[in-house]
């Protein structure tokens, strides 16, 4: 099986599913998630009035107790969930195994959406797959998340361009980045935002991207050009590291916050199950 989806992975995404099922029950036992919603639910949309050769069983008998006159229950029509999976496939993700992270995550969400009945769909700057329905058809979407090229390029608003159009019904995206240029995810984000109903950021950074190494020195790789460069922090330059990583923590938080994105931090190394129900069940 895929190194993204191994028989591990879907079998601890097996107990997650009755988890959100348990969660969801306790809310209320509305059978809804923040993430997706059941597609293909007949839902009332009104009335009208009654007319010759209507049937008998869409009369609304109450409605006429009150209104002493015939009316008919019309429903619209089912409506299928959508769930797009936008990803950063930029040199910066490489890093930290950022990367892979993601590529694991989206394929958790996306076997997830298509157990609950949603449609769901990938992209990246490079192209995007088509919607896919059903659980059986998980293997096309895996091959889609694992054929995405990773050739370095930081284009966000143009993975939600290529994205394939949405029907009706409730529209989600989850956006999978570290976010590290600011402009260009802010202008994914808002373009995302007019057409999603729900918007969630899985924001991946790695603990080792936000804190300084023990010791004065240490080393770092360029994330574009591969070079080993060796570092020296006094105890100021520690402090302007920390506080510029806090500062860049707190952007991203406060750009999904402008957009009404839900923003979710990932860490690459950590328990990505845990990361997917914080995302699909919403837990802060």
């Amino acid at each position: 099986m895929s190194v993204v989806f191994d028989e591990e992975f879907r079998q601890r995404l097996e107990v997650l599913k009755r988890l959100v099922a348990k969660a969801l029950a306790g809310r209320g036992g509305s059978g809804r998630s923040p993430l997706v919603e059941r597609g293909g639910r007949v839902e009332f949309g009104g009335h009208r009035p009654y007319a010759p050769g209507d049937e008998a069983k869409i009369i609304d008998w109450n409605a006429y107790a009150r209104l002493e006159t015939l009316v008919v229950k019309e429903f619209e029509a089912p409506k299928e969930a959508h769930l797009l999976l936008v990803l950063d496939r930029s040199g910066s993700m490489a890093c930290f195994g950022k990367d892979a992270a993601a590529l694991r995550l989206a394929a958790a969400l996306g076997w997830l959406g298509l157990a609950s009945g949603a449609r769901v769909a990938c992209t990246s700057c490079r192209g995007a797959s088509p919607w896919l329905t059903a659980q059986e058809r998980f293997p096309e979407l895996l091959r889609a998340l694992e054929q995405t090229p990773a050739d370095g390029a930081a284009d966000l608003p143009l993975a939600v361009e290529r994205a394939p159009a949405v029907g009706t019904g409730r529209r989600t995206a989850v956006v999978l980045s570290d976010l590290y240029e600011a402009e260009p995810a802010a202008h994914a984000i808002a373009a995302l935002r007019r057409r999603a109903d729900a918007l969630v950021c899985a924001h991946v950074v790695a603990k080792d991207e936000v804190r300084v190494p023990a010791g004065e020195g240490f080393r770092i790789r360029d994330a574009e050009t591969g070079e080993l460069v060796d570092v020296r922090l006094d105890a100021a330059g520690r402090e302007r590291f920390e506080a510029a990583a806090a500062a860049f923590l707190a952007d991203r938080e406060a750009l999904a916050a402008r957009h009404g994105a839900r923003l979710c931090r990932v860490e690459p190394d950590g328990d990505l199950i845990v990361a997917v129900e914080r995302i699909v069940v919403g837990a802060a």
